[in-house]
């Protein structure tokens, strides 16, 4: 595992840099995760492949995995959850990626049967799993979703008052009588 201090993106302090990682980011304009994905995918150079798998959640369970092979990402989310909760956790994910986090989960192998079959355990260079927030990698995957979430809902939110703006405009303008 990585030390702080190498992870890319990392200021003075050790902590990642959540703002310039953020920046080096071209989040799609609506928001959709999938463009997104597609765009990180072309950035690293590595298919990214999204999973939605029934049963993955549960009191002790993870709500997301993301595991890295030697030539993609896969990332694993529960189906039954709202469209809201996947993107999230997609961000989630694509946090650990951008952040550099590398960790082997004990116990819990892809390719083994069952949720993960479809992944040669061969491959597999990374394989992330969480069900709480009680290290520092997953608090700072968590808070980097949200600044994902936040810029896209703020791009959103402008796009969405030009749009009406616009309308509102050409409204003006068809019934004015200049």
């Amino acid at each position: 595992m990585r030390s702080r201090r190498e992870q890319p993106g990392t200021g003075r302090d050790g902590r990642p840099d959540l703002e310039n990682l953020l920046a080096s980011l071209d989040i799609p304009e609506p928001f959709d995760v999938q463009v997104l994905c597609n765009r990180i995918a072309a950035q690293r150079g590595r298919a990214l492949h999204l999973h939605s798998v029934p049963g993955i959640s549960g009191t002790d369970a993870p709500c997301g995995v993301w595991i890295a092979t030697e030539k993609a990402d896969h990332i694993f989310h529960e189906a039954a959850t709202s469209p809201m909760h996947r993107d999230h956790i997609v961000l989630h994910e694509i946090g650990h990626m951008i952040l550099g986090h590398t960790s082997i989960i004990d116990g819990v192998q892809p390719g083994s049967g069952g949720l993960f079959a479809e992944i040669d355990p061969a491959t597999v260079v990374s394989f992330l799993t969480r069900a709480s927030y009680g290290t520092e990698d997953e608090r700072d995957a968590e808070r980097f979703a949200g600044l994902i979430a936040s810029k896209a809902a703020a791009s959103s939110s402008r796009n969405s008052k030009t749009a009406r703006s616009s309308v509102l405009q050409r409204l003006d303008d068809a019934l004015s009588d200049s």
